[in-house]
């Protein structure tokens, strides 16, 4: 499987927490900045690619008309039949305009970031729209664009912000019956709120026991999905599969046998205009570091990782490091299904912790 990624760094607004590069003040520059992209898209040895996730930024804070120009030079390319395309959305930007270029381009999948429905969460958190932007936006997706999967985001575990309140964000996502729910607890990628009152008790199994109840299944631990509406793009991504990435930020990753190779472009949308086919970082990753990786990524996915996959192509893993993971399933974190390895409830609660321990002791 190979993804293609899009980065559109270009936001209205920037969220005091986000750790994603995007740019507020370069509007004028995205004709030129898609004009890059396509460029780097053409020098690429690949050319098909099973899905497509056009990211941010704020894919849907573009002038409807250039996406659309962009969207028909980039399939002209790339083909036009992903398993599975996705493109994100802020709510207050979905417009008529902007769902009928998803419908008439077949995007399969439509992303919101709500982060959440209280006006007050809201503000203290920076977005630009409010809780009805969110209802509305929602549902002018369902008409305008029937046969596209929704997603909505959601926060949860916001310092200052009482659980009820953040419970009650989820019941109103739920009530809009996304095929899609991605939940992520607050993350302090920047300083943002780093001296806020803390929350209170964690609302992870909360959250994880209201979108079961609902008839999501939880296959990643951040994402829920109705049967059959998981992110195949994203599910490459944490089982570290090739994939593609074009524009400002954007990472490449290529596997080889051994080991894999992870590449990423400057972080200015200027110099990528520039040069968009060069390359900022490179690192490469080989043997046991490799093997580390893997096993560490795929504990993301509830239904783990295949150790007899990796043994096939790693060989045995070092003994301290199965030491780590026996020590892990003696506290309950990890537990053996099969030949898969798989986080508990309890490992779920503190996977970066259960991650970091094993990562650890790699040489």
């Amino acid at each position: 499987m190979s993804g293609l990624y899009i980065h559109v760094p270009f936001c209205k607004n920037k969220c005091g927490y986000c750790g994603f590069y995007s740019a507020t003040d370069a509007y004028d520059l995205t004709e030129r900045y898609f004009d890059a992209v396509l460029k780097d898209l053409s020098a690429r040895k690949r050319k098909k690619y099973e899905t497509l996730y056009i990211g941010g930024g704020t894919p849907s804070s573009v002038p409807p008309v250039l996406l659309s120009v962009f969207l028909d030079r980039l399939f002209s390319i790339a083909g036009s039949d992903f398993e599975e395309s996705t493109i994100e959305a802020n709510s207050e930007s979905i417009t008529a305009d902007f769902l009928s270029v998803v419908k008439d381009f077949g995007l399969s999948r439509l992303s919101v970031g709500c982060q959440s429905t209280d006006e007050g969460v809201l503000k203290l958190l920076g977005r630009i729209h409010g809780r009805e932007d969110i209802f509305r936006a929602a549902q002018s997706a369902r008409r305008i664009c029937p046969d596209t999967a929704l997603n909505l985001d959601m926060i949860f575990d916001i310092p200052s912000v009482e659980n009820s309140v953040q419970m009650q964000t989820l019941a109103d996502i739920v009530s809009l019956s996304p095929e899609h729910v991605s939940a992520y607890s607050y993350s302090f990628d920047t300083e943002y709120l780093k001296s806020a009152e803390p929350c209170g008790e964690s609302a992870f199994i909360d959250v994880k026991r209201s979108l079961e109840a609902a008839g999501y299944h939880k296959y990643e631990i951040s994402n829920f999905a109705r049967k059959g509406h998981g992110s195949r793009h994203n599910i490459g991504y944490w089982m570290l599969k090739d994939y593609d990435g074009l524009g400002a930020a954007a990472w490449t990753l290529e596997n080889y046998d051994g080991g894999r190779e992870l590449r990423g472009k400057i972080s200015d949308v200027s110099a990528y205009i520039t040069d968009p086919t060069a390359y900022a970082e490179t690192d490469r990753t080989d043997g046991v570091q490799a093997l580390g990786q893997e096993l560490i990524f795929g504990l993301r996915m509830l239904d783990g990782v295949d150790f007899s996959s990796l043994k096939y192509r790693y060989g045995d893993l070092p003994n301290i490091f199965n030491e780590r993971i026996d020590k892990l399933i003696a506290e309950g974190m990890l537990t053996w299904q099969m030949e898969r390895l798989k986080v508990t409830e309890k490992g779920e609660l503190l996977l970066d912790s259960v991650q970091e321990f094993l990562w650890d002791c790699l040489p």
